[in-house]
């Protein structure tokens, strides 16, 4: 096991929305061993995702849109997500209200913390807060689908036995999602 780490060397690669590094770092294991690992890092920020269900009909709403990553890496064309975000300095909690209102269109009152997870540890420092959030037919507040150019979602409300049998298909690939969708299960917030 690792005993300690250390940055040794940072090369900026890329600037953008979020930067690219190839990073060094020294790695002192158990024995006292030492060993040196370079990689390239996305710098990618920390973010929250919140799974909406309305628990008296056993709903969740999801949202579809194209991902970049997705269709470079199978070429698809879509995916269906919880709603999620970057923090942009909010805090986590913050974040998804803010998430859920502008892409679903769901005013949701007290989102409650499942856990917290990277998404790719090997080589993207995100870390995404993630949470569950019942809603009822009153929190409709608008069509929802985002209010960024580039997002272009359509909101998908599904039964909850639908969305895990849409796992099973292959037509929810999006781990958190995954995730919230089982945590859902587990927790016996639906079932």
């Amino acid at each position: 096991m690792v005993q300690s780490a250390r940055v040794t060397g940072e090369t900026i690669l890329s600037r953008g929305r979020f930067d690219l590094t190839r990073t060094d770092i020294e790695v002192v294991e158990d024995d006292g061993s030492r060993r040196t690992l370079s990689h390239e890092v996305y710098r990618h920020g920390l973010a929250a995702a919140a799974l909406l269900y309305d628990p008296d009909r056993s709903v969740v709403t999801l949202v579809k849109q194209f991902r970049a990553g997705a269709f470079l890496c199978d070429g698809s064309l879509a995916t269906v997500e919880a709603c999620a975000g970057m923090l942009d300095g909010d805090s986590p909690e913050a974040c998804v209200v803010r998430e859920a209102m502008e892409e679903t269109g769901l005013a949701i009152g007290a989102p409650r913390h499942a856990f917290d997870a990277f998404m790719s540890p090997g080589g993207v420092t995100e870390k995404i807060a993630c949470f569950v959030a019942p809603y009822h037919a009153a929190s409709r507040r608008s069509a929802g689908g985002g209010v960024d150019d580039d997002e272009h979602i359509e909101v998908i409300e599904a039964s909850y036995a639908e969305a895990l049998a849409m796992i099973e298909r292959g037509e929810i690939a999006d781990a958190k999602t995954i995730a919230l969708l089982y945590f859902a299960k587990a927790s016996g917030l639906l079932g």
